[in-house]
């Protein structure tokens, strides 16, 4: 009996349950994955995940679902993921505005790193935001926008704005500080509920992307007075840019990006990886990325992080008035 305890010792260490990490590299994915959204269901994030969800499904072999976790400028479902398994079964998708802008605005209270926490598995789409203004002002360009807002015998114009760090609040606190207009904000919960807004004239001027805005624009409902990035849209031609102003840093170009727990394996990353850039070269995701006010692009690993550390930097000292009017 003493000459058996050492192979019935071995023979009960080999039944024992392997450990996470091991499973989830071998298994993964064995349950449906979760894409957790910090934004309201219809804005541009939301859309992008959705199309991306339809994609990755039968490429993991597993169901794909969306979760909307909206709150405080998106940090709520960004620090949800933070917190969770880093299993490869929830996942975030997230703009520059939740993952950088609100990191700077709120870093009092935000309970995440982005550098620290998350691995990104990829950023796939830029998107360039528009000034849009209701009809009702009459504006036919930028400049008139200007002469309307310095106006101060007219009531002071309101701007929505998607929360703190927002690209629709700081684009629009950039040409503020740069002209010394005197504007009102307005936030909200997200880009769909701040459009919807605007569109109904309670407030008067506000930044959101080309294709939310599109239908809006194309009804005559809405008018676009300048593109916010560096690039004039092929949709709005006329339209100049921020950065035909002057206006360079920050870069309020927006992306949107697929992101992992920190300690995710290794193999279930990049498969991932693998997977999302399968995804990008569909018809289908190319529809969605592509036109419209946006850009696919594929940017994973050590370039993907690079490009959140550049941005990291730059609103931070924008935010200490280190950049104050681009001049």
């Amino acid at each position: 009996m003493m000459r058996r305890r050492p192979i019935l010792g071995a023979l009960a260490a080999s039944l024992l349950p392997l450990p996470l990490p091991t499973l989830a590299q071998g298994n993964w994915p064995d349950r449906p994955v979760r894409l957790v959204v910090p934004w309201p269901a219809g804005g541009p994030t939301d859309s992008f995940a959705r199309a991306l969800a339809r994609e990755l499904a039968p490429l993991l072999g597993q169901p794909v679902v969306i979760d909307n976790r909206a709150g405080a400028s998106g940090t709520v479902g960004i620090q949800h993921v933070a917190r969770g398994p880093a299993d490869g079964h929830t996942l975030l998708v997230a703009n520059t505005t939740a993952y950088v802008g609100s990191v700077v605005a709120l870093a009092d209270t935000v309970q995440f790193d982005p550098l620290q926490d998350f691995v990104p598995v990829g950023l796939f789409v830029e998107s360039y935001s528009v000034l849009w203004a209701h009809p009702s002002l009459g504006l036919r360009d930028f400049d008139a926008l200007l002469e309307r807002a310095r106006d101060a015998a007219r009531p002071r114009l309101a701007f929505g704005t998607t929360g703190s760090g927002s690209v629709s609040e700081q684009s629009v606190e950039q040409l503020a500080r740069h002209y010394r207009l005197d504007l009102t904000k307005v936030p909200y919960r997200g880009t769909a509920p701040q459009v919807t807004d605007l569109v109904a004239g309670h407030v008067q001027i506000g930044t959101a992307d080309f294709a939310t805005a599109a239908p809006h624009y194309q009804d005559g409902r809405l008018r676009p007075l300048l593109v916010i990035g560096r690039s004039r849209l092929p949709e709005l031609p006329d339209t100049p840019t921020t950065f035909e102003l002057g206006l360079t840093e920050p870069d309020f170009t927006v992306w949107n990006g697929l992101f992992a727990p920190a300690a995710t394996p290794g193999p279930v990353v990049e498969r991932l990886q693998a997977s999302l850039g399968t995804a990008l070269r569909t018809e289908a995701m190319r529809a969605v990325t592509g036109g419209n006010g946006n850009r696919a692009i594929e940017q994973t690993g050590e370039a993907a992080r690079r490009r959140i550390a550049q941005d990291l930097d730059s609103r931070r000292r924008f935010a200490r008035g280190l950049i104050a009017d681009g001049s």
